[in-house]
């Protein structure tokens, strides 16, 4: 249930999204399996590092706001360190940039909060 070609896998249901993640994030926390692992978290960075740069053509961003389940634990940082290294290699103008993070907690539960906060259309 949890292969990308699964039907529960592409759709609009997150549930098997996020249990396939806690696995993710559990592999992480194993030696054996953890350098595989890493380039799930490393291929998150290069896309979050290009997706900052095309947002950077249209507007000045000097930090961002790292939110969202998959920030959390070493996995997180290994996708900004990766996205940090696509910045300063591809797109030495923008290396400037900075990454926060809120807290463990927040971060699993920010990108609610922001998506309440957004105003009505």
């Amino acid at each position: 249930d949890l292969k990308p070609e699964s039907p529960g896998m592409n759709s609009m249901k997150h549930e098997g999204h996020a249990k396939c993640l806690k696995m993710i994030q559990a592999a992480m926390k194993d030696p054996d399996k953890e350098p595989q692992v890493r380039l799930i978290y490393e291929t998150i960075g290069v896309y979050l590092g290009y997706a900052l740069a095309q947002y950077s053509e249209h507007y000045k961003i000097d930090n961002a706001l790292v939110l969202g389940r998959v920030s959390t634990g070493s996995g997180g940082q290994v996708m900004l360190d990766k996205a940090k290294e696509v910045l300063m290699t591809e797109f030495p103008h923008l290396a400037h940039m900075k990454f926060h993070q809120p807290d463990e907690h927040f971060k699993r539960v920010g990108q609610c909060i922001a998506a309440a906060a957004l105003p009505e259309l």
